[in-house]
């Protein structure tokens, strides 16, 4: 009788299954928790992007115009907006900046045109938009984008003190 042949037993089988099976679903768990990680990432980079975009873009807007006259609230068809004047080659041009149907808007027209809101420039999507003047000279913005995040800054348009 050969003593070293291996008998081979249905636990041997049944163990060897189970641990495959163990290893394929903390593989299937990894996965779905890696993928809902992911999506959180991508979900809070996104809110972030249209206030940090918003706040950016004006920012960069109100200070090209540094002489501060150039910088006004007026109300363009029932809407408050931010009004930026340009003079090119001698003509007059308005930038307006506005909340309108949910996204933050830019347009851009010579001075007096009789333009549309619609026809603005998407910058970002937000749900509100304050602009307020401070007896400063200030502009306190404020806004909040469309997942309830909200930001608020100051801003000064003319050039800074020597």
């Amino acid at each position: 009788m050969n003593r070293s042949a291996r008998k081979d037993h249905s636990v041997d089988l049944l163990f060897s299954i189970f641990l495959f099976g163990m290893y394929v679903l903390f593989l299937l768990l990894m996965l779905l928790f890696s993928a809902r990680a992911y999506q959180q990432a991508v979900k809070g980079t996104e809110e972030n992007y249209n206030l940090r975009t918003a706040m950016s873009y004006l920012t960069v807007k109100i200070r090209q115009h540094d002489n501060g006259q150039d910088v006004s609230l007026t109300d363009l068809h029932d809407t408050e907006a931010l009004c930026l004047m340009d003079e090119i080659e001698g003509t007059e041009y308005a930038a307006y900046i506005y909340l309108y149907d949910g996204q933050l808007k830019e347009l851009f027209t010579t001075a007096g045109s009789t333009a549309s809101l619609s026809m603005g420039t998407n910058i970002a999507s937000l749900d509100s938009f304050i602009i307020e003047e401070t007896p400063e000279g200030f502009y306190r913005i404020s806004m909040e984008d469309t997942s309830g995040a909200a930001a608020s800054f100051l801003i000064h348009p003319g050039a800074p003190a020597a």
